[in-house]
């Protein structure tokens, strides 16, 4: 049951940062907290927080992914 709550919480993510984009917002996924600290600190007994997500608008263009592998790289088209 938790790793099914985890993965719906994934795509829930997803939608949601999909509707606030379409909507003029802007969004992040957070990493680096402590679910149980935050958890804690808004009383919330007996659940995980599994992702937060920020949303509002961006003062400035985000910083360029280092790393990223281009397309052809990672892409094989027709055949296998």
């Amino acid at each position: 049951m938790r790793d099914e709550a985890i993965h719906s919480c994934g795509i829930t993510a997803q939608t949601i940062m999909l509707a606030v984009k379409s909507m003029g917002y802007d969004s992040c996924p957070m990493i680096g907290f402590d679910p149980k600290k935050v958890g804690s600190l808004i009383n919330l007994p007996n659940h995980i927080i599994c992702m937060m997500i920020t949303i509002g608008k961006a003062v400035k263009e985000a910083q360029p992914r280092g790393g990223q592998l281009p397309l052809s790289d990672v892409v094989i088209m027709v055949h296998f």
